[in-house]
């Protein structure tokens, strides 16, 4: 059951945003094909792919490869006229083209907006880059950490008078760069069911980073005030707004922002004396020393079961084995048991998308690149020996 009516989507974007876009879209019913080398095992790319053990200090073989949900690959050469012959149909077929090449690769390889726009007039053509088509900063390499950087959110983490710190996950890549990519795609196939235009789309992840970022960035254009970590309420400058560590070592938050939720977190924790200096920077020290006091008297279970019905925006800091397993997140089905034909039944990240009678399901997996190569030529109309001499002189895999 799919939310969406069938859009193809091409995707030539295999790291960070682009899957991740994919991802979105693929849930809603989209029908991906990633277009994939024939022979990624070769050249300076050879053996150096990203797998789930790598999200640790030290490989972890253990870690399940469970590949790409709701999506189809095809290997395909596109330094071949053969390739660029099967690339031109899949094209007709296609709504969106999704591409994460360097600036000007695309056009290189012939499969860039313009060439494309000749065989499909209405396509929607987005590239996805660090830095965007344009500017000083197209051509350089980069990864999430450096687009953070430049868009200024990495210099707002991190505690007054110490030094900026990394976030724990990719922000510019997946809240950032690949969520702005899907916002683009639907907007511009809203925009060609009402239009009969297609449109091309340049999506940065610094420029997704830097409007994420705005809150700091909009404050200093109003201001002239430079904002610094520390320093303002939402990186731990005011005591109302913070994480705090309980008697067995964990953490609490509290972002009691508006002044009857500080009230009732002041009455809370005994303090209703606090109540009129939610703002007063002669008390603020003070009152943070007599809030970490009291956290401490307590394990964070206690608190959840002393604060978490109370009306004073607070919450325990979880870890991530914890997340998964909480209540909440239990609830609305945000890990979903799911049939993998490799592992059988396994645990997943769901979408984040909710609609009322459309439940998250996983209609397919995509284990290896190239894996629906047959399947999808086929449908395209080549025979079973065009398949194979396309194969025999490697235009596929």
């Amino acid at each position: 059951m799919s939310f969406l009516p069938p859009y193809r989507m091409l995707d030539m974007a295999w790291l960070g945003p682009g899957p991740f876009c994919a991802q979105i879209l693929g849930d809603l019913g989209f029908d991906v094909i990633k277009i994939t080398e024939v022979a990624p095992g070769k050249g300076r790319r050879g053996g150096r792919s990203l797998a789930p053990h790598m999200m640790f200090h030290e490989p972890t073989p253990h870690a399940r490869r469970l590949g790409t949900r709701n999506a189809r690959s095809i290997a395909l050469n596109l330094k071949t006229p053969e390739g660029q012959d099967v690339f031109r149909r899949l094209v007709r077929t296609a709504d969106v083209i999704q591409e994460g090449f360097r600036p000007g690769v695309a056009e290189r390889l012939g499969v860039g907006y313009e060439a494309v726009r000749q065989i499909k007039p209405d396509i929607v053509y987005v590239s996805i880059t660090g830095y965007g088509q344009d500017g000083p900063y197209r051509d350089r390499v980069g990864h999430d950490l450096n687009y953070l950087s430049v868009a200024g959110f990495i210099d707002m983490n991190g505690r007054a008078g110490g030094p900026p710190a990394i976030p724990g996950t990719v922000v510019a890549d997946f809240a950032a760069g690949g969520m702005s990519a899907a916002l683009h795609i639907l907007a511009a196939l809203l925009r060609r069911e009402r239009t009969g235009e297609g449109a091309y789309a340049d999506v940065s992840m610094t420029d997704a980073a830097f409007a994420i970022n705005s809150l700091p960035i909009q404050g200093y254009l109003d201001s002239g005030l430079e904002p610094r970590r520390g320093e303002t309420f939402t990186s731990g400058f005011w005591p109302w707004y913070d994480v705090y560590e309980t008697r067995d070592g964990k953490y609490v938050s509290v972002a009691a922002v508006e002044p009857w939720f500080y009230e009732q977190l002041c009455r809370a924790l005994g303090h209703e004396e606090f109540a009129d200096k939610q703002w007063s920077l002669e008390h603020r020290e003070a009152i943070r020393a007599e809030f970490a006091r009291i956290f401490k008297t307590k394990t964070r279970q206690e608190w959840v079961e002393e604060l978490g019905r109370e009306e004073v925006c607070f919450a325990p800091v979880l870890s991530v084995s914890e997340a998964v397993q909480d209540p909440q997140m239990v609830a609305r089905g945000m890990v979903a048991r799911v049939e993998h034909p490799v592992y059988g039944a396994v645990s997943v990240v769901a979408s984040m998308l909710r609609f009322a009678g459309f439940p998250f399901q996983v209609r397919q997996w995509n284990l290896q690149p190239g894996e629906h190569t047959e399947q999808v030529l086929t449908e395209l109309g080549y025979t079973a020996a065009e398949i194979a001499e396309l194969r025999e002189r490697e235009v596929i895999k």
